[in-house]
């Protein structure tokens, strides 16, 4: 998958800005990744990172807004869970207003809290401090 095209895909999105295309070409050589295309435009995008065995999460799923509503999302999901299909928990992170849609394809809410330690901020405020 082109790094290029999933940077415009997510520049569309509103969605991580701060990705370099080399970043992104990284990101992609260890990640499970399925791409939706309208001939050599990407329209669609998931991507798994998982040990290979005992987990996996889903990450940057999302369909360009003038394709919604015609269930390229929910091809996606099937295809990026049928790569997983060996995995024994597969976990994604979504917001709230999508939990619905989610759970149309199988996957469950927990009572489970996500959290995150960011260090990019933490870099960010030790570049600002010097």
């Amino acid at each position: 998958m082109p790094s290029a095209q999933l940077k415009q895909l997510y520049d569309h999105l509103g969605w991580w800005p701060e990705r370099t295309l080399a970043d992104i070409e990284s990101m992609l050589g260890s990640s499970i990744a399925v791409g939706a295309w309208d001939e050599d435009r990407l329209v669609g995008f998931a991507r798994a990172v998982s040990d290979g065995l005992f987990r996996a999460y889903i990450e940057d799923m999302g369909v360009q807004e003038d394709y919604r509503k015609r269930g390229l999302g929910r091809e996606i999901v099937d295809r990026i869970t049928a790569e997983l299909e060996n995995i024994h928990v597969v976990s994604l992170f979504c917001e709230s207003g999508l939990v619905d849609f989610y759970q149309q394809t199988g996957y469950k809410p927990t009572r489970q809290v996500v959290m995150h330690k960011s260090h990019e901020a933490e870099g960010d405020r030790r570049g600002k401090e010097r």
